[in-house]
């Protein structure tokens, strides 16, 4: 299943710890993604009670090949179990000015709870950190999202504080957010 978009997989790389390899999602990645969203997934990336459906994944899809095409802002990584290439979740940096970028992570339900993780954003680091020239990742959390948190602390970000009504849902209501950054040097 690795590898299956040729034009894709030029400009995305590959990379691996052994347990997890991060790559480009395909079209072929559409039912596996749609299959492993959940109402948690809704809730904590703010489009619940609205479900994802096979055209938005494909859509979605679609565009991040885009952005690995074009060098865009945005890269987003296919998070997949080593041995067998089943996709267990993914991981998205976003680019921001002045070297800062900013990352968000996902884990199916089947696969929560066996730190992929915090693989998965450990490997997104540090490739931001030496492809993207990313001086400083942050992530923004919700401060009731204990599993987020800690997935957070076990890829070796610090907590830095709450920001009161800093995110923004897709309906335009705002909640606070913990933040969290790593260096290259942490």
């Amino acid at each position: 299943m690795l590898g299956q978009t040729a034009c894709v997989a030029e400009t995305a790389p590959r990379l691996s710890d052994g347990v997890l390899v991060l790559d480009a999602f395909t079209l072929l990645d559409v039912a596996a993604q749609l299959a492993g969203e959940d109402e948690e997934h809704a809730r904590r990336f703010g489009w619940y009670p609205e479900h994802s459906t096979e055209e938005t994944v494909r859509t979605s899809i679609l565009r991040w090949q885009e952005e690995w095409r074009s060098g865009g802002r945005t890269r987003t990584f296919a998070a997949r179990d080593v041995h067998s290439g089943e996709l267990v979740g993914g991981c998205e940096i976003r680019l921001r000015d002045q070297g800062i970028a900013e990352m968000s992570y996902w884990t199916f339900p089947p696969h929560r709870g066996r730190g992929l993780a915090a693989r998965a954003v450990r490997l997104a680091c540090e490739y931001a950190f030496s492809e993207l020239a990313v001086e400083r990742m942050e992530l923004y959390v919700e401060p009731g999202n204990h599993a987020s948190r800690a997935v957070a602390r076990k890829a070796g970000f610090v907590e830095e504080g709450i920001l009161r009504s800093q995110g923004v849902t897709l309906s335009g209501a705002r909640r606070d957010m913990v933040v969290y950054s790593r260096l290259p040097s942490d």
